[in-house]
């Protein structure tokens, strides 16, 4: 008898606790690019975003597991409900109509809680005459080549009502096109820029011009269905990582990825 009376303060402590840790026991589907978007992003292996993300998950006992797509799917799938975040993703208007983001104030992310920035650098071949000033395009005529699924560079290349393609899936890729006669310029990360232009098929032949075509900073962002049913944990998950990127440890353990 006594047995079965005390059965029922441990079964309501047991779901009280199951309540606010459980969530663990479910990890996180995070979708990531299909192709390396370096240092921050890989496949294959983890970048500095995904150990960052992995390290600040670990601190609230929560498990995440990431997987690669084509960039649009995942915008689908966050938007469908059917991932639960995107990796790095930016702060622009289409993806804050189906995306939650850590927020300052109403209209302005919190930066301080963002995965990483990167600045992009726009490319063009040596000797050619388009050019991009910092605020407006000269001499395109083939359109202004970039990587499929950066809604950064999409939303403000519309905006600058210049004409682009972005159907080809890297930045590799689309240097290759420039070479190959099918476009004047190319807009890139200047980390991975900095990579390729060392590389025989482009060295020489290619280079940066000097003003930044964007400086974003970029967030894990999550479905808007998923925020709200887990908004407390999606909150202190977001303050995890802006305390992990300034950690030692952190700091050590992205030491050589590019």
């Amino acid at each position: 008898m006594s047995t079965r009376l005390g059965f029922a303060p441990v079964l309501a402590f047991a779901t009280l606790l199951c309540s606010g840790t459980c969530l663990a026991a479910e990890p996180i589907t995070i979708c990531i690019g299909n192709t390396a978007s370096p240092p921050f992003l890989f496949p294959g292996k983890d970048g500095t975003v995904q150990v960052l993300i992995r390290m600040a998950a670990e601190q609230q006992g929560l498990q995440v597991k990431f997987q690669p797509m084509l960039p649009a799917k995942c915008a689908e799938e966050i938007r469908a409900g059917t991932i639960n975040s995107g990796a790095a993703m930016g702060f622009t208007a289409v993806n804050q109509e189906f995306a939650a983001y850590p927020m300052k104030k109403p209209g302005e992310a919190d930066t301080s809680k963002a995965v990483g920035a990167a600045r992009s650098v726009v490319y063009r071949m040596k000797g050619s005459k388009a050019d991009w000033n910092a605020s407006s395009f000269s001499d395109v005529k083939l359109g202004v080549l970039f990587a499929k699924g950066n809604s950064v560079f999409t939303e403000k290349l519309k905006a600058l009502k210049v004409p682009f393609n972005d159907e080809t899936a890297t930045f590799q890729k689309n240097l290759l096109k420039m070479v190959a006669g099918q476009g004047e310029l190319v807009i890139g990360f200047e980390h991975e820029g900095k990579i390729r232009m060392e590389e025989p098929e482009f060295a020489g032949k290619i280079e940066a011009l000097p003003a930044p075509f964007t400086e974003a900073h970029y967030f894990m962002a999550f479905s808007k269905k998923y925020y709200e049913a887990h908004a407390a944990q999606v909150d202190a998950l977001w303050a995890a990582i802006a305390k992990t990127r300034s950690n030692p440890a952190y700091l050590s353990a992205i030491k050589g990825i590019q």
